[in-house]
């Protein structure tokens, strides 16, 4: 007998019945607890080394009022680069009206120690020490500054960045800068993950739907930009919106440090960072409770 035709048979005995019963057959669940990956832990405390860029931008002038101040944008910037392995997610930080990066060295490096290369340019009509007239109607221009900081940070040589982790952190003027690269019409950058803003003035457009979520922290006493800005700007935001009053917090002394607000916003900006864009700590599900456990903040959200 031909081999075919003996597994036909054994085919035909093993599959029919004589009693006209039908086959059993029995199967397993595997009931193995499946193991999900642990959150990558929260850093915090890291050695923190600080460098200075010389970036230039050679293909946009500096203008004000009509006249060209310059013929190239130069955006020196000091970049804060925590010890240890990395890559580390990259911030760019954008400074307020009548400051420089100088005025904020403490939150800077503050956050570079959470395990993020934080980069803060000068600006050249916003920054005193630049030696131009200073001139707060050019935050579109500075969007764009913040996008070519962006491109020549992440494409340094070294391994320290991970490029494809970026958030923008502003504070007043600069806050509102950051707005515009995370959710404006012809600024918003795609390369942005999250943003932050801290004492913003509304936008001068209602933005488009966005997946970018935004930390909004504002001092309930600002005595800069009212605080009823901050109210209207998460209103304005159709995005993840996390929002934080320091309540009787001032405009500038939490972000300069000294005062009971400024641990509360250096973790809050640390931990809404981890949470959405370096994928540590506890995660997104459990941010809302952390921004909200302080005393010293109320706490609203939107999704």
């Amino acid at each position: 007998m031909s081999l075919l035709a003996v597994l036909s048979a054994a085919v035909l005995s093993g599959g029919c019945s004589t009693t006209g019963s039908a086959p059993t057959s029995t199967s397993r669940v595997d009931r193995t607890p499946v193991q999900v990956p642990a959150p990558a832990p929260a850093l915090r405390q890291l050695a923190v080394t600080m460098t200075q860029q010389a970036l230039v931008d050679t293909t946009r002038p500096v203008t004000s009022d009509g006249r060209e101040l310059a013929d190239q944008r130069a955006l020196p910037t000091v970049v804060w680069t925590p010890t240890g392995p990395g890559p580390f997610p990259l911030v760019v930080f954008v400074h307020g009206f009548g400051k420089g990066p100088s005025d904020y060295q403490r939150f800077c490096s503050q956050l570079a120690s959470s395990g993020y290369v934080v980069a803060a340019p000068s600006f050249p009509l916003e920054d005193p020490a630049r030696g131009f007239p200073l001139d707060r109607s050019h935050l579109t221009e500075e969007a764009g500054d913040v996008s070519f900081v962006i491109t020549a940070i992440e494409g340094e040589p070294g391994g320290h960045i991970d490029d494809t982790r970026v958030a923008v952190v502003g504070h007043s003027d600069g806050a509102d800068v950051a707005l515009l690269v995370g959710y404006g019409t012809g600024t918003a950058d795609p390369r942005v993950g999250a943003v932050v803003a801290d004492a913003p003035d509304p936008m001068g457009e209602t933005p488009a739907p966005s997946h970018v979520p935004l930390l909004l922290i504002q001092g309930t006493a600002d005595s800069v930009v009212p605080y009823s800005s901050s109210q209207t700007v998460f209103e304005q935001v159709d995005a993840p919106v996390f929002y934080l009053s320091l309540l009787g917090a001032d405009h500038l002394p939490p972000i300069a440090g000294g005062t009971p607000w400024t641990p509360v916003l250096d973790e809050s900006t640390a931990a809404f960072l981890d949470a959405t864009v370096a994928g540590r700590g506890p995660g997104d599900t459990a941010l809302a409770g952390e921004l909200s456990s302080s005393p010293l903040v109320r706490f609203a959200s939107k999704e």
